[in-house]
């Protein structure tokens, strides 16, 4: 279903193997980080500067703009911005203000038009951002209208997401980003087929690199998760591909032993085990039989101890019968409640922690393999 052949094989191979050996992935070392990682406004600021403008943010799927003159009005980290797709299948970004007195130009969340019009002064653009006219425009000065057209920004969709960089001036690549290796997992996932099923955007009181950590650590489910999600899967075990700065991992449910007497490879792997991904700097998908799970994590610009998380559930499907439909909702329900009541409290502790003085630092296992890589790029984006 998500892999091909090969793959499939050689992740069942190793995670039959964790199961048997009852062991994990690990790293031949650890990793220190100062706690105040996590409270550092200046910290913050390089953040902006070296990753949120430069690096291709995972920003929406394709389906939430699936027609012509469909757009999304959307936040990426310190900019409201409209996604739309043109007539020729094309898409295009440009931040969300008007370029007469910089009123924000769309305020539904999502639609179908083929130009938008500022509700202030009546100036009006093509969904490609172009200029087109303005209320009075002879009055106002005709001159002075042309070429006032709305900001864009770079934007590239591949593998059935929209990526986009948050600085008009910057320049998008997304498969060098990827790699060759996640490009190639996410062209195997052929996620261009699927569909958006729900969204929503969280705000919690958390450093966003604090929330990152909860969603790509499979340390922590068999003590905070105890109840909830820890009894259907092996604690501590992972299987994990590394692919530069981003990574694909299996988290084995304990019904994968109905198939270890299988060759592996030879039966699909998505009933019996949780497929993640890291795709940095700020994305996580989890892998389920019936959707995934598309996260997305921003800065809140204004307070470094504040992030925003963005939700989507993405399905194979475009229409769903009443069962489809109860299973999405419970899923759904699992899946923030499992966030609210336990990783969030968790998260805010840490953020507590890390606004003290006199912390020193923290360290991460030789089994908290995501969770080094994503420092690890996180690190890498700073000083590139």
């Amino acid at each position: 279903m998500y892999f091909t052949e090969e793959r499939r094989t050689r992740l069942a191979e190793k995670l039959f193997d964790h199961v048997r050996n009852t062991t994990t992935d690990q790293l031949n070392g650890t990793l220190e980080l100062d706690l105040s990682i996590y409270a550092d406004p200046s910290l913050a600021e390089k953040e902006r500067e070296k990753i949120f403008q430069r690096v291709p943010m995972m920003a929406l799927h394709s389906s939430q703009v699936a027609e012509p003159n469909c757009y999304v009005a959307m936040r990426l980290n310190s900019s409201n911005i409209i996604v739309t797709r043109l007539r020729d299948g094309t898409v295009r970004a440009m931040l969300n203000v008007c370029r007469h007195r910089g009123a924000t130009l769309v305020t539904d969340e999502c639609g179908k038009r083929p130009a938008f019009t500022c509700s202030y002064h009546g100036w009006s653009y093509a969904n490609d951002g172009a200029f087109k006219g303005a209320g009075f425009e002879e009055t106002f000065g005709p001159e002075a209208c042309k070429g006032r057209h709305l900001v864009q920004l770079p934007v590239e969709e591949r593998h059935g997401f929209i990526w986009i960089v948050e600085n008009p001036d910057g320049e998008i690549d997304v498969t060098s980003h990827l790699g060759e290796g996640m490009d190639q997992a996410l062209a195997e996932y052929d996620l261009g087929r699927y569909h958006c099923y729900k969204s929503t955007v969280f705000e919690f009181p958390q450093n966003w690199k604090i929330m990152m950590d909860g969603l790509i650590d499979g340390y922590h489910v068999q003590f905070l998760h105890g109840k909830t999600i820890s009894p259907y899967f092996y604690p501590n075990m992972m299987g994990i591909e590394r692919h530069g700065h981003h990574a694909l991992w299996g988290n084995p449910r304990k019904r994968i032993a109905e198939i270890m007497d299988q060759p592996p490879g030879s039966v699909e792997l998505q009933r019996y085990v949780i497929f993640g991904n890291l795709i940095s700097p700020n994305s996580a998908m989890v892998m389920h039989p019936h959707h995934i799970e598309y996260w997305t994590v921003y800065q809140d610009p204004k307070d470094v101890g504040n992030c925003f998380l963005h939700l989507r559930y993405l399905t194979p499907h475009a229409e769903h019968d009443e069962r489809g439909h109860e299973i999405l909702a419970k899923n759904w329900e699992i899946a923030t409640a499992a966030i609210i009541n336990e990783d969030v409290p968790a998260g805010n502790s840490i953020q507590a922690s890390a606004e003290m003085p006199n912390t020193g630092s923290i360290i991460l296992g030789r089994n908290e393999v995501t969770n080094q890589i994503f420092h690890t790029a996180y690190r890498d984006y700073l000083e590139g």
